[in-house]
């Protein structure tokens, strides 16, 4: 596990889920942690649940309440957790919104929503943190959350699959752009993962038997399979490592068989 004391950790979506997971992770490897998250009551809960899964004071953790679909909000929120905490070492672009009907019935909001909140916050997240990282001459590590069906995509989630492309492609752009800066840009792309989010799935043994067979490792994977995957971006030992994508399926995006 890598040593991450000292440093401050920003993730968007960490009130429940594979944001909650990350943050634990995060924590655990000793950074401060700064929890963002639209859903007030639930935000409240992720804190107590943060504070209590490592030890040290309570003042290496703090909840930011944030809309990520209002442009201002958005951009002041690097310098809410800079006022909070000094500085931002790490961020981490996780909230994710989806929606599930046929392109054709698909509805314009729909779309805007799945690319405000996945795609626009983290290009102005990223724009508004990195400014600061680079001031501060000790680099930064930025790691976008996307999907599997960033590169596979899923039947009628034609905007999520959409979004988590162009995340994909942003960070790569970061990379290509600020690796001089001694910015690392990454990101991780989940595969079948049990969250809040798609819970009732997993109560379908129709839904269970196609994760299964489709899946080499033959089983889901879990939010702290993702905050593993995202400590190793954050820490040293990835500072060679820019611009990639990681899939942490279970190898769903081997190939599929027949």
């Amino acid at each position: 596990m890598p040593n991450l004391t000292g440093k401050v950790a920003l993730v968007t979506g960490s009130a429940q889920g594979l944001g909650l997971g990350i943050a634990r992770a995060l924590r655990g490897a000793g950074a401060r942690v700064a929890l963002a998250d639209v859903n007030a009551p639930q935000l409240a809960l992720a804190l107590d649940d943060v504070l209590g899964s490592a030890a040290g004071d309570e003042s290496d953790v703090a909840a930011f309440e944030v809309d990520l679909t209002d442009v201002d909000a958005v951009r002041a929120l690097p310098g809410r957790v800079l006022e909070r905490f000094g500085r931002i070492d790490i961020l981490v672009n996780n909230a994710g919104v989806r929606s599930i009907s046929g392109f054709l019935d698909q509805s314009l909001d729909e779309w805007r929503l799945a690319m405000d909140v996945n795609l626009t916050a983290p290009y102005l997240l990223c724009q508004a943190t990195i400014p600061h990282m680079i001031a501060r001459g000790g680099g930064g590590k930025i790691v976008n959350i996307t999907s599997v069906a960033s590169s596979l995509g899923f039947k009628e989630r034609s905007a999520y699959n959409a979004s988590k492309a162009g995340l994909t492609m942003l960070t790569k752009s970061i990379a290509l752009e600020l690796a001089s800066k001694g910015i690392n840009c990454n990101a991780v792309a989940p595969g079948i993962i049990e969250t809040p989010l798609n819970s009732s799935y997993f109560l379908d043994p129709d839904f269970t038997k196609v994760i299964v067979d489709n899946t080499p490792a033959a089983t889901w994977g879990k939010p702290a399979d993702i905050g593993a995957a995202v400590l190793f971006l954050c820490g040293p030992e990835s500072d060679f490592v820019n611009g990639i994508t990681i899939p942490v399926d279970g190898g769903w995006s081997t190939g599929k068989g027949y």
